[in-house]
């Protein structure tokens, strides 16, 4: 399908150019008009009507991008943000990218067709796609919701992720653990590199090494974490304690060890991260660095709708910390419930 950003590219133009071509012809330059006009006929593009005039109006709606809602922590998120707006007149629509950049890329190349007032986008590794972002600001309020964000042309909400993994290491050190994994996300991805870079930080200054063969890489599921567990316990010196990347990899490596008649945390003690609510309920419950999810969500909401409604307003950045929650996963004496 071919959709804005590609008449743009063809016509060796900006997508705003583009977008005011189709709406305020007569800022353009004839050059530019010239070239727009060529390649909107050779690619046979046709913008969307209805978008286009709803787009003129105010829709009360917001639009938020996720990575992969079935993913618990996406679902809290969404929700939160959701109910949130909902009290300020706001519906929500949810976008999920499910992992794969190139459909964040479809989605905001396609201006015509985001049917909102403003766009949340949420932890995505969005470092090459900053530029696309910046672009899409100008035709419609965003706001980025991420471990770590370096622009400064949107408005932001940040949890400050490599200091998060850094503490909860530290944490399980003090238990008087020496041999720790540590499972984490694709290889590659820059959030996999700023938590293994908050680990590996805890372990230098305990003076512990750092074993390569410890660190796990794969995707961010149940699935995997009972995998790579798996890996790990079947080597010939296994881990005291393993480290997650989030609460939904622990659960499946927690499945692993209990399938297997390992005793959590007697024989090894496991730590997720984010603190969604299944941790909080799981059969042990899961000790992690939880998230403040309401707050952000509530920021995330407000900066959205104070552009919209001030479109000249400053950006803003909001800077959130998470904070430790014990579960039965590394203390035994833990509730069996955690109540948040």
């Amino acid at each position: 399908m071919i959709v804005i950003k590609d008449v743009a590219k063809y016509a060796n133009v900006s997508i705003s150019t583009v977008s005011k071509y189709f709406n305020h012809p007569e800022k353009l330059t004839a050059e530019y008009r010239s070239r727009i006009e060529k390649a909107v006929q050779e690619l046979n593009y046709t913008p969307s009507i209805i978008a286009r005039s709803i787009r003129s109006k105010k829709l009360n709606q917001l639009a938020v991008i996720v990575p992969d809602i079935a993913n618990p922590f996406y679902s809290e998120l969404f929700s939160n943000m959701r109910d949130y707006a909902a009290a300020l007149g706001y519906r929500v629509i949810v976008y999920t990218t499910q992992d794969d950049l190139n459909e964040m890329k479809v989605f905001v190349g396609n201006i015509d067709n985001i049917l909102a007032d403003g766009v949340i986008i949420c932890f995505l590794d969005e470092d090459e796609m900053l530029s696309d972002f910046d672009e899409l600001n100008k035709h419609i309020p965003v706001t980025l919701v991420g471990w770590d964000t370096h622009s400064t042309n949107l408005n932001s909400v940040v949890v400050c992720i490599n200091e998060s993994f850094f503490k909860i290491t530290q944490h399980v050190i003090h238990l008087g653990h020496k041999r720790i994994a540590f499972l984490n996300g694709p290889a590659g991805s820059r959030i996999t590199k700023e938590k293994l870079d908050g680990f590996m930080r805890a372990l230098d200054m305990a003076g512990l090494p750092i074993d390569e063969s410890l660190i796990k890489n794969s995707r961010h599921k149940p699935m995997y974490g009972y995998h790579m567990t798996r890996s790990l316990m079947q080597s010939n010196d296994p881990p005291t304690a393993i480290i997650c990347a989030n609460d939904y990899l622990a659960i499946g490596c927690i499945k692993y060890l209990k399938q297997n008649e390992y005793h959590v945390p007697e024989d090894v003690v496991v730590t997720g991260h984010d603190g969604i609510q299944l941790a909080y309920i799981y059969e042990p419950t899961i000790t992690t660095n939880a998230i403040p999810i309401p707050d952000i969500c509530k920021s995330a909401v407000d900066m959205l709708i104070q552009k919209i409604e001030r479109p000249r307003s400053k950006n803003c950045q909001a800077i959130f910390t998470t904070h430790l929650v014990e579960g039965k996963s590394t203390n035994p004496n833990a509730p069996n419930i955690i109540e948040m």
